[in-house]
């Protein structure tokens, strides 16, 4: 078969830099380009931890190690926070690559900082309907909640634990601040439009302006645009023509989109002239697997970072996997020790922990890391299989995030539960185990609606409300803690064990209820089968 493959096509736009070659042949692996990055973030404050990182042999499956120490190094000060996400990024713009159209490359940053010629057309349509009700609503269970049924379902939540209290908090306001919701002069920039974890729709039934980046697909184009049109919004997009030019839809569709690869820097030129004096809401949403994950999250951190300092009153968004390391309030740290002590004394997580010799069911609180402003609490939510370039294209957000507040932007950056998504159900093992999780209190999957609607809620209360953690003028002990506030984390921060050793767990409670009637239906049919032999019947 790899004989009569086809021969990949030649790199282009935002590449991993060249780390070996093979013969003539150029390699560009993740690994190197990884342990680089994070070796001068973590170097920025502790010269002994990155030569570790450069050291490790094993980098897929030891990688989650040097996360925490660097975590760890963070804690130390506000200052120590900021020096680590600031090298990250500055190293990851240094050694990136950019190879223009005819073969020759620069790095990354220079690039960004080159002048371009070309430019993008702007396409628009404005949404048909009237302007609905500006009521928050959320999906969940088969029903749509809102108002003081939506309250009552927010604090089961938090007392069960599934979110964090100020989530709930953020949640609650949004209801009660029915204004939030009228967006019809709001401008929202969404990188990954069509994202099936992206607030589009959300956006769209509130009237809001939406400014759609993704790619140059007629299918995805359609989709957008007819929604646009069905609602009483707008979406404002880049073309490839003029609309004008367009005959008809399909060659509007067939016009429309771009390349957040290829085309970095005149999306980024194009949005900074866009609607002049208007304040956006830039939220990076684009998800691709494997070392494209890391490539994109760079493409939109250059474009987060030019117009937050281009444009005044950018405010940035994120949404923040719960399979990560995280600062946690104090309140969920004690939470956890609690279900430790419950589940730790059941029959099954007995055996399952022996089966396991310490890689299944570890306990979820960790060590408190003293600093300054006081103790700091985390929770190492990293799910190795899910890799480290994973890992390091979420951690660029987080380094994006907590530099852009340091700089006076307001940055929503929340956790978002983990949803049955598409994309992630479609791998069988993490299907099998998200039903399996709820075993763990206080585990909770979310659907994608429901997800959309409450952390929309959460971004609305970020951008409207002072006392937000992501307003820049909220005190905070160490710049981390952004993450600690507004977390929908779907209950891994209070759970007794940390979420990569529950998945084998969880996935032997699906298959055993999966089995239990069938399991009756034996034991009852053995059952008369004895009682007959033995005469009783």
């Amino acid at each position: 078969k790899k004989r009569f493959a086809k021969p990949a096509p030649p790199p282009r736009g935002l590449v991993f830099p060249v780390t070996e070659t093979k013969g003539t042949e150029p390699i560009r692996s993740s690994t190197p380009t990884a342990k680089a990055i994070i070796a001068a973030a973590v170097g920025a404050v502790n010269d002994e931890k990155a030569e570790k990182v450069l050291k490790e042999r094993n980098w897929r499956f030891g990688y989650v190690k040097h996360w925490i120490g660097m975590v760890d190094e963070q804690c130390k000060t506000p200052d120590a926070a900021l020096a680590v996400a600031k090298a990250g990024l500055a190293k990851a713009y240094e050694i990136f690559q950019f190879v223009h159209p005819d073969g020759s490359s620069v790095s990354f940053e220079d690039a960004m900082a080159a002048k371009n010629t070309e430019k993008f057309s702007t396409g628009f349509i404005k949404g048909e309907a009237a302007q609905g009700k500006k009521v928050l609503e959320v999906p969940y269970n088969g029903k749509t909640l809102a108002g003081q049924e939506l309250k009552d379902q927010v604090k089961k939540w938090v007392d069960y634990g599934t979110i964090e209290p100020s989530a709930g908090e953020a949640i609650i306001k949004c209801v009660d601040n029915p204004g939030w919701l009228d967006l019809s002069d709001k401008y929202f920039v969404l990188l990954g439009a069509g994202s099936a974890m992206g607030p589009f729709e959300v956006l769209m039934s509130l009237g809001a302006n939406v400014i759609a980046i993704d790619l140059d697909r007629p299918f995805i184009w359609k989709r957008l645009i007819n929604r646009a049109k069905n609602s009483s919004g707008s979406i404002t997009f880049p073309m490839n023509a003029e609309q004008s030019s367009c005959k008809d839809d399909d060659a509007l569709y067939a016009a429309s989109g771009c390349n957040l690869f290829t085309q970095t820097p005149l999306i980024r030129d194009w949005l900074v002239d866009l609607y002049p004096g208007k304040s956006f809401t830039v939220g990076s949403y684009a998800y691709l697997n494997g070392a494209l994950h890391v490539q994109v999250s760079l493409a939109m951190d250059a474009i987060c970072r030019d117009l937050s300092t281009k444009r005044k009153g950018t405010s940035l968004a994120y949404l923040c996997t719960p399979t990560d390391l995280h600062l946690v309030p104090k309140e969920a740290y004690e939470a956890s020790l609690e279900e430790y002590k419950t589940y730790s004394k059941k029959l099954y997580c007995i055996i399952m922990s022996i089966l396991g010799r310490g890689k299944l069911l570890r306990k979820n609180a960790r060590t408190p890391i003293p600093g300054e402003g006081g103790d700091f609490y985390t929770v190492n939510g990293i799910s190795v299989a899910q890799g480290p370039n994973y890992a390091l294209a979420k951690r660029m957000q987080h380094w994006r995030a907590i530099v852009a507040r340091s700089e006076g932007c307001i940055v929503s950056s929340n956790i978002a539960p983990a949803t049955s998504t598409v994309s992630v159900t479609q791998n069988r093992t993490f299907a099998w185990a998200y039903e399996g999780m709820p075993y763990f209190k206080p585990y909770e999957i979310s659907a994608p609606s429901t997800s959309n609607s409450v952390m929309s809620a959460i971004l609305f209360y970020d951008l409207n409300d002072p006392a937000s953690a992501g307003n820049p003028k909220t005190k905070l002990n160490n710049p981390n803690q952004i993450f600690q506030f507004g977390s929908f984390n779907g209950g891994c921060w209070r759970c007794a064990y940390e979420v990569d050793s529950i998945g084998e767990a969880s996935v032997l409670i699906y298959f055993s209820r999966i089995a239990a009637p069938y399991v009756g239906i034996v034991a009852a049919a053995s059952a008369a089968v004895i009682a007959k032999f033995l005469g009783y019947v």
